[in-house]
């Protein structure tokens, strides 16, 4: 199998945009406006990444993002987060591109859904985990005003 066929196999559209519907759900927790736009180019480098998968896995709805990024493991992660989200920017438009072809999102400053979706009705066990992690993703960074979210992850593009 060649390097390509591979990555199309892992970034799927239909996968990553199931993830993206996931992190959209656990948004609308707590902010029914949805979230900054720019925001949803951080889903897939989080996901993606074995230990931050991991660990958003195991959050729930009282969990604080300032606890969830002061983990000595992630230092190193957040250190080339910048260009994992120029690495993750084509397969996150091609997502959101699938996704709005399934069911309504509204794009604009912000990105909101109409339909939820519930992770705990995936039969997968390996998938659950997955949507999970992206659906307390989506809680965790709601609760952030994405200025803020910005300074503390140290973004820069955009």
């Amino acid at each position: 199998m060649k390097a390509n066929d591979i990555e199309r196999l892992v970034f799927s559209p239909f996968h990553t945009s199931r993830i993206l519907h996931h992190f959209l759900s656990g948004v609308l927790v707590n902010s029914p406006l949805g979230i900054k736009t720019e925001v949803i180019y951080l889903v897939l480098p989080f996901i993606y990444c074995k230990e931050t998968q991991l660990k958003l896995s195991t959050l729930n709805k009282n969990s604080k993002l300032n606890p969830f990024l002061n983990n000595k493991d992630f230092y190193v992660f957040l250190s080339n987060l910048n260009q994992r989200m120029v690495n993750y920017r084509i397969p996150t438009n091609t997502a959101i591109i699938v996704l709005s072809n399934d069911i309504e999102v509204k794009i604009d400053k912000y990105i909101t859904i109409v339909d939820t979706i519930d992770y705990r009705k995936e039969k997968d066990i390996y998938l659950k985990s997955i949507y999970k992690s992206a659906y307390n993703f989506g809680m965790l960074l709601s609760k952030e005003e994405y200025l803020s979210l910005f300074k503390k992850l140290r973004i820069t593009e955009l």
